[in-house]
């Protein structure tokens, strides 16, 4: 896609959908981004996992941890439970618990605020340090999951691969103007118009700067 295509899109994309502090994100209003420590925490359980299903869990736990060293010391069977409704609760049961633990020990307590610190926490990976990077810590950054992986390829913004290889070429190709916000806009798009099945292309704002192949298109 031209680099003029590329701000076309960014520029429909922004006049189509608010950014997430405008709307009544739920993930927004119950707090689960107020502090750097909720936002990693947060973002961790996200994972694989509906936004209901997160806000449930990350709840649950905030009424009993607020810091990470409490979250190091909870019980492991109580933090289990407490966030059973998240993919993988197993899994990231331990991984929170070591994830703490690395905070506590190498950051005296205090959420690393750097991309390689992040990147070397337990159970986070790239699309988490990327928004911490952008929403906690101003470095504007475009975190890729499933949608916005899906958006950007069928468009033709940049080619299908690994998610971080699609991040890193999505990142070199746009604007800086746009980067604070492209993950916000991206995100409501593949989730209310780029879906997965049966994308709703005859009513999509962006379909006449789109590669995906008419025949594969719902009518």
């Amino acid at each position: 896609m031209k680099n003029s295509d590329i701000t076309a899109v960014y520029d429909i994309l922004s006049d189509t959908y608010l950014v997430f502090e405008e709307t009544d994100d739920e993930s927004m209003n119950e707090g689960l981004s107020s502090t750097p420590f909720r936002a990693l925490v947060s973002v961790a359980l996200s994972t694989m996992t509906t936004g209901p299903r997160t806000i449930k869990a990350a709840l649950a736990l905030y009424e009993k941890v607020t810091t990470v060293e409490e979250l190091a010391e909870i019980d492991d069977d109580d933090l289990r439970e407490r966030i059973r409704s998240v993919a993988h609760y197993n899994r990231k049961t331990v991984n929170l618990k070591t994830m703490a633990r690395q905070i506590v020990e190498r950051h005296d307590g205090q959420v690393p605020e750097t991309r390689e610190e992040l990147l070397a926490l337990t159970g986070i990976g790239r699309k988490c340090t990327d928004i911490m990077m952008n929403f906690q810590f101003d470095e504007p950054s475009i975190a890729v999951d499933t949608h916005v992986h899906r958006v950007v390829t069928r468009l033709g913004m940049v080619s299908d691969g690994t998610a971080e290889a699609v991040a890193d070429e999505l990142n070199a190709v746009t604007p800086a103007e746009y980067k604070a916000h492209a993950h916000e806009w991206l995100i409501q798009h593949g989730m209310k118009v780029c879906v997965s099945r049966r994308p709703k292309c005859q009513s999509c704002p962006l379909q006449g700067l789109c590669a995906y192949p008419a025949e594969s298109r719902s009518a």
